[in-house]
């Protein structure tokens, strides 16, 4: 292992592009074995709560590292002239969220990789962990690829795949991939160092993902509660999922047991679909789906603190009985 360390921070040198925190646990990995001549993320941007510029996650602990920080949110010929010195052979890229053109390839002259968290070509596009778990899939993943000219259709180095348990949040899944991430990147970037990665061709049929954005946490309590429990895991824990009780808008924010489970409990045919139905110590509280009920373990009022199913209902006696639209 020793050996294999030293034959990669002699061999190869990268340039590491990414934005989000689910990239952090793999550039520390990296940074540990390899030379990383540069990081490339984006530039600030307001936080939520205000109008200060906050860096992305990866910019932090880039600096945290002591490693150089490239920010650019076009990457056309300044970002190419900042990027050239740092004499980078391969190029990283995990959750960056730009698209690069062949000129900005043209600068690595070893690899230019991509980590996509899903076992592609299944759930290509931005929000493959958001795809996985609206589609109720029961097994995902992370592939290693060569970046191509259509969105993540290069060839695939490795990939590691994963059972789902269908009580997946976007969140919880997001830290699953940031943990095993990093293993799957040192594996490939050893075999590139040494002369013996190989890339293969996707097989499959494709399927695609699109960004997430406020109007799909909008519940709608006629479709199946298979469904409306994916898209609750799915939203967490932004934009959350999303129904009005009370003319205010009500978020729900955790859903009881697995995919599976939900809908197992029959609705009364007489009862319209949105009605809050019952509670349970367990299980919180019921809501009326078309094929059954949804059992919701957490709320949230706008603008207040989110709230255990009971202790909601103990603060609001009219939400049993009461129906979501």
């Amino acid at each position: 292992m020793g050996k294999t360390r030293q034959a990669e921070s002699e061999g190869v040198r990268i340039l590491f592009a990414a934005s989000a925190a689910i990239a952090v646990p793999t550039l520390k990995a990296v940074a540990r074995h390899h030379q990383v001549g540069a990081v490339l993320t984006n530039t600030d941007k307001p936080g939520s709560r205000g109008r200060t510029p906050v860096p992305t996650a990866i910019k932090e602990a880039a600096l945290e590292l002591g490693l150089p920080v490239l920010e650019f949110d076009r990457l056309g010929a300044q970002a190419r002239m900042a990027v050239a010195p740092y004499g980078c052979d391969t190029l990283l890229c995990f959750a960056y969220g730009r698209i690069f053109g062949p000129k900005f390839l043209a600068l690595f002259e070893r690899e230019v990789l991509n980590i996509h968290p899903s076992l592609l070509p299944l759930l290509r596009g931005p929000s493959p962990i958001q795809g996985a778990i609206l589609s109720q899939a029961t097994e995902s993943g992370i592939s290693m690829q060569r970046i191509a000219a259509t969105m993540d259709s290069g060839p695939i180095f490795a990939t590691l795949p994963f059972d789902l348990t269908g009580d997946e949040t976007t969140a919880s899944l997001t830290d699953r991939v940031a943990a095993l991430a990093p293993d799957l990147a040192l594996d490939v970037l050893a075999q590139i160092a040494e002369g013996r990665a190989h890339a293969h061709a996707q097989e499959g049929e494709a399927t695609y993902t699109t960004l997430i954005d406020a109007s799909m946490a909008n519940l709608d309590f006629s479709r199946s509660a298979k469904a409306l429990h994916a898209q609750v895991r799915a939203m967490v824990p932004w934009p959350k999922a999303q129904t009005t009780f009370d003319g205010q808008r009500l978020f729900i924010t955790g859903v009881y047991g697995t995919v599976e489970q939900a809908g197992s409990d029959a609705r009364d045919p007489d009862t319209a679909v949105g009605t809050v139905v019952a509670k349970d110590r367990t299980k919180g509280v019921g809501i009326a789906c078309s094929d059954g009920i949804l059992w919701v373990t957490s709320l949230q009022m706008e603008k207040r603190k989110e709230m255990d199913a009971l202790s909601f209902v103990n603060g609001n006696r009219k939400l049993i009985g009461s129906c979501l639209t």
